[in-house]
């Protein structure tokens, strides 16, 4: 039986770490070239989100990929040998469809990273703002 536990762990973990690093960097840059502003706009915020999420996304999509095949290999029982470890299935991916086979279905998950995961950057903004937190 396959199994999906490690890739799904990887890929929150890498997902997470990605979209964090990038939004802080996309953020500082902006302020170390507008020192005038004390906090970036809210449009500014929508944007440096939306970059860092669909640069996680292009990072971590193909592990998604592949753990949501595995996983329904493990519903289905139609599998190969070869493509029951996450390595497998990989290179079987890229021996099939190439390299473009491992982001195929990314189009939905990017028009859905402005509205979702872009607004939740500005409301963690302001909310820590409005809090006294200071960034780290």
């Amino acid at each position: 039986m396959c199994s999906a536990t490690d890739t799904s762990q990887a890929d929150t973990c890498q997902r997470s770490l990605a979209k964090e690093h990038k939004y802080l960097t996309l953020k500082e840059s902006y302020t170390a070239w507008h020192p005038e502003l004390n906090e970036p706009g809210p449009m500014v915020l929508l944007g440096c989100g939306t970059a860092s999420s669909s640069c996680g996304q292009i990072v971590s999509y193909p592990l998604a990929l592949i753990r949501t095949r595995l996983q329904a290999q493990a519903i289905t029982s139609v599998h190969t040998q070869e493509a029951c470890t996450m390595i497998g299935l990989f290179k079987t991916i890229v021996k099939r469809e190439g390299v473009a086979g491992l982001y195929r279905g990314i189009t939905p998950n990017f028009m859905k990273v402005a509205p979702a995961v872009s607004i939740s950057y500005v409301v963690y903004e302001y909310s820590r703002s409005k809090l006294g937190a200071k960034a780290s």
